[in-house]
């Protein structure tokens, strides 16, 4: 009897996930028990259920959102493919680090990516052609240099420039003088290299330190938000 896999589909985008769940439901060597936009929504779709054998991922089209963290939680459910063309500096590597068992292109056809399931059910990997040329190019490359340690006081700091808060909106939030609030702020730009505030901003994202959530303002704790009180000590 050929093995069936149950096989989750998590996509965001909504024609693309149709296209999967009519693939898949025709394909008899899968069951397909949850088809997805979130991943938060597969793991509450199935509390006290079976889990897939695979989870066909669709990354998130947002790059300021950690595919890592996403691959790494949907790992503890099944073993994970991605389905994607890894732009947006994101990278093959990294999501096979993170616990995926296999990465296809958007361009791939249904032969190789019923294939590349069968092979991920099996608890092998599988890479798609486009992608393994880039995977080995990343894997020839240097080993980057480690990133740079702020303290914590510093990642605070950077957080609040990042909001688009001043100095003295800063010293008020974490109950400091604007003197220090400076000295923080100039350890940082040596630490990362960098003089203006924007680039500040695109380094400290590019090393992990802030989400891209956090690089952006808002609309009730930006800098003309002058009745926000400086945390508890």
């Amino acid at each position: 009897m050929p093995h069936i896999s149950r096989v989750a589909v998590v996509e965001y985008n909504s024609l693309v996930r149709r296209g999967l769940e009519s693939l898949l439901s025709g394909f008899p060597g899968a069951l397909l028990v949850s088809v997805v936009a979130e991943p938060h929504e597969l793991a509450a779709g199935l509390a006290g259920r079976l889990g897939p054998d695979v989870i066909v991922l669709g990354p998130p089209p947002d790059p300021g959102l950690d595919l890592d963290r996403v691959i790494g939680s949907l790992s503890e459910l099944g073993r994970v493919l991605v389905v994607g063309d890894f732009l947006g500096g994101r990278q093959v590597s990294e999501a096979l680090r993170a616990g995926a068992y296999g990465c296809v292109s958007r361009q791939t056809d249904d032969e190789e990516l019923l294939g590349a399931i069968g092979t991920v059910a099996q608890g092998g990997m599988h890479i798609s052609p486009v992608l393994a040329a880039r995977l080995r190019a990343e894997l020839r490359r240097p080993p980057a240099a480690s990133p740079p340690t702020l303290a914590r006081r510093e990642i605070e700091t950077l957080r609040w420039l990042a909001a688009g808060l001043t100095h003295r909106q800063i010293a008020r939030r974490m109950a400091l003088t604007e003197t220090t609030v400076s000295t923080y702020v100039k350890r940082i730009r040596n630490k990362l290299g960098v003089g203006n505030k924007a680039d500040l901003t695109r380094k400290a994202l590019e090393l992990g330190l802030l989400s891209g959530s956090e690089a952006r303002p808002s609309v009730t704790d930006g800098p003309w938000d002058e009745r926000a009180r400086p945390p508890a000590a």
